[in-house]
């Protein structure tokens, strides 16, 4: 682990050039292209320098019906040109105006677009136009109290009976068989994501 992040191949938001992260919904189905990965990026943006304004984030929804490529290709290219007419501007005052979050149906025509479209994912507020569409599952880890960025690759941990007394395991409290059932599989605790990945250098 220490030697991913030693040679840069671990993605910790550190990023200053144009992103349009499209991808077909496929929560429905079994697959490993699982789409909070398109928000974990935008996390781990925020975590850097507390920006992601040049990340656009589009769902078609699927399985692949509609390729919304060439569409996305023109956005980029669009945007890709005013940053070489105005490179003393910032990527994100450069961006054209499909250069904006959005969400699409099978057939390629538009949902909704705009700010607050994602609403509800990374934050508290009410869940936004595409959100409500296309609800994101969610993953053992972040069940288990792990962030949506999913960047702690080893966990510090914390003994069972911590992890029962401070809420980790939210309503469910494990009867007395069960508590001793836990600290059995998980000898040396279990993870703490309060705490920093310990994975890092």
């Amino acid at each position: 682990m220490n030697a991913a992040y030693d040679a840069g191949l671990v993605f910790r938001g550190d990023i200053d050039i144009p992103v349009l992260d499209w991808r077909h919904y496929l929560e429905r189905q079994l697959d490993m292209h699982n789409s909070h990965q398109s928000f974990a990026s935008r996390q781990r943006m925020r975590d850097f320098d507390g920006d992601a304004s040049n990340q656009v984030i589009w769902f078609t929804d699927g399985p692949a019906q509609f390729d919304q490529a060439p569409q996305a290709f023109a956005v980029m290219d669009e945007w890709m040109a005013n940053i070489a007419a105005h490179p003393e501007r910032s990527v994100a005052a450069n961006k054209p105006a499909g250069a904006v979050d959005k969400c699409f149906n099978a057939d390629g025509s538009p949902i909704a677009s705009g700010d607050g479209v994602w609403s509800g994912i990374l934050d508290s507020s009410p869940a936004g136009a595409c959100t409500q569409r296309f609800p994101l599952f969610s993953t053992s880890r972040i069940v288990a109290g792990g962030p949506i960025a999913g960047n702690v690759y080893k966990c510090a941990t914390k003994p069972v009976a911590t992890a029962i007394a401070d809420g980790t395991y939210g309503s469910w409290t494990p009867s007395a068989s069960e508590a001793a059932r836990l600290a059995q599989i998980f000898p040396t605790g279990v993870c703490d994501y309060s705490k920093p990945d310990v994975g890092k250098p």
